[in-house]
């Protein structure tokens, strides 16, 4: 990878990072379109973490649910054209990956800006925003500008619907770096700049609310509530969870939950309707209050593992190792998953007592 500083000037009216990608094991990448099981196999062959993965995965889906839709076929039929090439791929992947490394477990993004005009893609002449953009934008608060460049492009609008839990709305925290980089277009009207800012929440805990789906099933095949839990967590729900319930005449069913932040309950109450048999969905709201959480490795005597750490109303903090990490371990020692789980969380409890 390498960057570069960009001074002022029309991009932006302050030092900023023009960031370039060089692809070192491709002589030249010339495959500017694929289909969806290409990209999913791709990224699942990968080695990604869990979570980049998960998180590469949802925008992919989202981007091409909604390719489909506005030129009138299926997900499965769809090509990603530029959206399906090389570079295309490392912004979503390198977007969830940069998160990763900087442990961020939320995200939020201002008011979206769009242009205006038109903008020459693989299927023609486009308006700008284009169709796929406008479409993963529904409900999304935007800010329609005069400027005749497109703002934001569908791979940015698939970002930032299937990682943003907020948008638009104000949050509450304490910055602690920002980064800030330029885009490759001049635009005279404007800084042609993206800005992140990382930081913490305000309070030990976080209020909010999050939306409930609920639906009872007893005529779907149990092969596929795997596949439904696992659409729906792509999707963005946050928990997903199933309950033998008893229904009318006697018959057994399946209480199928999904819980979702409300920028995400459009794709997961979608998702729930196509990949189940139901025909109705009870929705509802309820208030959420979340501790305020951070996650680092630590060195064990056992090796590096991750460990998330969550601050209590009283100030106290709560340690508690990843699970895939010491499932890991174990696997790699050839011991008893619980026995290492408890030799690391026995570990984490003498040094906090240590450094206390």
């Amino acid at each position: 990878m390498r960057g570069g500083i960009r001074r002022r000037g029309h991009r932006a009216p302050f030092p900023a990072r023009e960031r370039n990608v060089s692809i070192v094991y491709f002589a030249q990448e010339t495959k500017t379109h694929r289909h969806d099981t290409e990209i999913r196999r791709m990224l699942e062959g990968g080695g990604l973490p869990p979570r980049v993965l998960r998180r590469s995965l949802a925008a992919f889906e989202l981007l091409g649910r909604c390719e489909a839709e506005v030129h009138g076929t299926s997900l499965e039929k769809v090509h990603f054209h530029e959206v399906g090439a090389l570079d295309s791929i490392v912004d979503i992947v390198g977007t969830a990956w940069a998160l990763e490394i900087l442990n961020v477990e939320r995200c939020h993004a201002s008011v979206i800006p769009q242009g205006r005009g038109f903008v020459k893609a693989a299927h023609g002449i486009l308006p700008i925003p284009a169709p796929a953009t406008v479409r993963m934008l529904e409900g999304a608060p935007v800010r329609m500008t005069e400027i005749e460049a497109e703002l934001t492009t569908p791979t940015g609008a698939a970002l930032l619907r299937t990682l943003c839990e907020t948008i638009g709305e104000p949050i509450g925290i304490r910055p602690r770096r920002t980064g800030v980089a330029t885009g490759t277009l001049d635009l005279t009207e404007r800084p042609n700049i993206v800005r992140a800012i990382l930081g913490e929440p305000l309070a030990p805990h976080d209020s909010g609310s999050v939306e409930v789906f609920e639906t009872t099933i007893d005529d779907m095949n149990p092969q596929l509530y795997g596949h439904l839990t696992e659409s729906l967590f792509v999707s963005g729900a946050r928990e997903v969870f199933l309950t033998p319930v008893q229904m009318k005449k006697g018959r057994p069913g399946v209480l199928v939950t999904a819980i979702c932040d409300s920028g995400k309950a459009h794709a997961v109450l979608e998702r729930l309707f196509k990949e189940s048999t139901t025909i109705g969905v009870r929705v509802r709201q309820e208030g959420r209050v979340e501790l305020m959480r951070s996650i680092a490795e630590v060195t064990t005597p056992l090796g590096m593992i991750r460990v998330k750490t969550a601050i209590l109303p009283t100030g106290e903090e709560r340690r508690m190792p990843e699970y895939e990490d010491v499932k890991r371990i174990a696997q790699s020692m050839g011991r008893p998953l619980v026995e290492v789980m408890d030799e690391v969380r026995s570990f984490l409890q003498e040094s906090a007592r240590t450094t206390v």
